[in-house]
């Protein structure tokens, strides 16, 4: 009855907070944008120039830094041309602006950045709306109140060796992109501190239900990003489970610089109290079955594992090049 009575008062909040969020005017006339950076920073004084400068800039023009994130290193990277990138690439960011004329008068003025190249790849996306947003930061704690798996410790030899093994769900599955998952080397560089997980998604034309995964396919064709909603869906429970949630999600429209990488649909990053969490996921039968989906969908992805990074203020704000 307890857990009840919390689960009506967290759905009231969000109920309140949709309401208000409506209410609020303007906010559906406004058109967001964001800026996506992967960056292949050589030393700790670039790193902290690179974030400082981005910050910079968005702030100008109205905007804010969402978030400022150490890469860690690949699980998957898309294909051969990504390899190389993914590989060197050291941090993410992202910032946000209130428009896309706000968000391109920020990136052109990056142009003093020259001697970065092409060791920053730039995309542009729509973030999610606000109600989606607070859906995908809310819910999955809601439904963590109805029970959580346990997870056990990075350093737990008992458990790990079948966990990781558990983990490698996306062995066999190399039309999604080239599957790195070195999931011992991910443990010793992370511990047990969270995991920012930035998935870059492409969506088939039609999805693919391979023969294994007859008994979830719709009973007629279906588009890959509706295939990738019916993962959405049934994900979100495991991935509450294990306290994990959605930390920011955008739907990509072009790459602004940098190699070419391709075309981008949508730009997902799961939050994960440590990487244990995530394999403990990716073993539960229920997200297995929601995996069928994803595999379906999928004609590409980039899976990064990142941390949040710490921020130190650059004196003059000037980027060491060498």
């Amino acid at each position: 009855m307890t857990k009840l009575l919390l689960l009506l008062l967290i759905a009231g909040v969000i109920a309140t907070a949709l309401i208000w969020f409506s209410a609020s005017e303007g906010w559906m006339h406004r058109s967001p944008y964001a800026l996506i950076d992967l960056v292949e920073t050589r030393t700790p004084e670039e790193k902290h120039a690179f974030i400082n400068l981005a910050t910079q800039l968005a702030e100008e023009a109205g905007g804010s830094r969402v978030l400022a994130n150490d890469a860690i290193m690949p699980m998957i990277v898309p294909d051969e041309r990504a390899s190389k990138a993914d590989h060197m690439t050291r941090l993410l960011v992202i910032t946000q602006y209130p428009t896309k004329q706000a968000g391109e008068t920020a990136f052109t003025r990056r142009k003093e950045w020259s001697c970065f190249g092409d060791a920053i790849r730039t995309y542009a996306a729509q973030p999610v709306g606000r109600i989606e947003s607070l859906i995908g930061r809310t819910l999955p704690s809601t439904l963590g109140l109805f029970g959580r798996e346990s997870v056990p410790a990075s350093d737990d030899a008992e458990k790990l060796p079948s966990l990781i093994e558990a983990a490698h769900i996306s062995g066999g599955e190399p039309e999604n992109g080239i599957y790195e998952g070195r999931w011992n080397e991910l443990l010793k560089r992370a511990g047990d501190q969270p995991i920012w997980m930035l998935n870059f998604l492409e969506f088939k034309e039609e999805a693919n239900y391979t023969d294994d995964a007859q008994a979830v396919a719709p009973s007629t064709p279906i588009k890959g990003a509706q295939a990738y909603e019916h993962y959405g869906r049934g994900m979100i429970g495991s991935l509450a489970a294990v306290g994990g949630r959605v930390g920011w999600s955008g739907y990509a429209s072009r790459q602004l610089s940098g190699t070419d990488d391709g075309k981008w649909h949508q730009i997902v990053i799961a939050v994960y109290p440590s990487t244990t969490a995530m394999m403990t996921m990716l073993a539960l039968p229920k997200y297995r079955a929601a995996h069928a989906h994803r595999i379906a969908g999928l004609a590409r992805t980039r899976l990064l594992a990142t941390q949040p990074s710490e921020v130190k203020p650059v004196s003059g704000q000037k980027l060491i090049c060498h």
